[in-house]
Order: C-alpha cells, then sequence, then structure tokens
C-alpha cells in the first residue's frame, strides 16, 4: 500500500519556523536598506558667508537661526567659486561635517510662480 499524506493548513513547526525565518531576512534587509538612505547630507539654507580662509581651506557661515560654523571644505575647488563674504548661500555638509556644495542665492532657479484658477 502507498503511503498517504495529510493536508495541513496550519503548516506545522516546520512551517513556522519557515516563515520566522523569511521574516527576519525581510526585517534585516529592510533595516540595511535603511542605513543606506540616511547618508543624506545636512543644508543649511538662509545662511550668510562671515568669512573664507583659502590657507586653511574653511569656510566661516551664520546660519539664518544665528549661529557661526567654521567648517573645512570636503574639495577645495569649492573655494573656487565665485562666493565672498557677505554672500547669502546653502550650505551642503557631508557626513563629516565637511563642506561640500556652496549655492549663493542668486544661483539659485527662482521658484515657479504659482498659478490659481479664476472661477
Amino acid at each position: 500500500m502507498g503511503a498517504t499524506y495529510a493536508f495541513n493548513l496550519t503548516g506545522g513547526a516546520a512551517m513556522t519556523k519557515r516563515i520566522m525565518i523569511i521574516l527576519t531576512l525581510c526585517f534585516f534587509i529592510s533595516m540595511s536598506a535603511m542605513v543606506a538612505t540616511s547618508d543624506a547630507a545636512t543644508v543649511y539654507g538662509g545662511s550668510k558667508i562671515v568669512g573664507i580662509d583659502q590657507a586653511q581651506r574653511t569656510i566661516t557661515f551664520k546660519t539664518k537661526e544665528g549661529q557661526t560654523w567654521t567648517l573645512p571644505v570636503a574639495d577645495p575647488n569649492v573655494l573656487n567659486h565665485q562666493i565672498a563674504k557677505g554672500d547669502d548661500v546653502t550650505i551642503e555638509l557631508d557626513l563629516n561635517d565637511r563642506i561640500i556644495k556652496v549655492l549663493k542665492m542668486s544661483d539659485a532657479p527662482p521658484a515657479a510662480p504659482i498659478q490659481q484658477d479664476e472661477r
């Protein structure tokens, strides 16, 4: 006679272990994706250049909240852009608090006009 197998909807202990392993793997994969996406730089919009030190490769700026920071630039070419003391800028930092981008407010593209429907 042939062997008979019972069809079990609950799956038993073996199925529960498989589901737990799959859920655990999904959890760890999603956690690693969150770490990869949290590498965003810090941006200080509405800042003002207080000073530029070419020799030390630093820029001193004042945030719109009133804090003054002197930070090194990640790439010396950032200092070659036409920025000067008193310029209104947006400063972008990397995760090591080094300046990676300085964008003058006058260089920023203007916002698109808001169109309102007339009724």
